[in-house]
């Protein structure tokens, strides 16, 4: 009777997504304690370069940038476990400091279709940003009328609309 019940489609698949469920979080976890060593790494490392006279502070830039990219990855992670969906505004906002960064590194080496390039990268990740954000109506914000009444329908609830 048990391996019966065990075969149901309903209770195999809840319980295999339940199991890969379990996996899936420790592999955020894992991932999310490996960006926070990434961090404390690059932040001992901006301490020694501070310290040391050979730096100097347009070479340490990118590494603040790096710190804030883990930060951001870091931050990412958390809203993702606790609220169970990944926040594309987080995931923009981090791509937008990468490619600054990458910016801020390589500017002297950069061509005039480089910067063409990345502007048209920046304008579409800004977009990217931006959009969704301001432009779309978001369903937390969107309210029905106040005047509304129920109306059962063949066991199907309905909201109606009194003018």
């Amino acid at each position: 009777m048990k391996f019966k019940d065990i075969l149901k489609a309903h209770f195999l698949h809840e319980k295999l997504g339940d199991i890969f469920e379990l996996f899936e979080d420790i592999i955020i976890v894992l991932l999310t304690v490996l960006l926070f060593i990434l961090s404390i790494n690059a932040l001992y490392d901006i301490a020694l370069a501070l310290f040391s006279e050979k730096y100097s502070f347009i070479e340490l830039i990118p590494k603040f940038l790096y710190v804030f990219i883990l930060t951001e990855l870091f931050r990412l992670m958390i809203v993702y476990l606790t609220e169970r969906r990944i926040d594309t505004s987080l995931i923009v906002k981090t791509t937008l400091i990468a490619v600054l960064r990458e910016v801020v590194i390589k500017a002297p080496y950069l061509k005039f279709y480089d910067y063409i390039g990345v502007s048209i990268l920046l304008i579409v990740l800004g977009s990217m940003y931006y959009i969704p954000k301001y432009i779309f109506i978001s369903e937390k914000d969107f309210k029905l009328k106040k005047n509304q009444k129920r109306i059962k329908t063949k066991g199907v609830k309905k909201l109606v609309t009194q003018k």
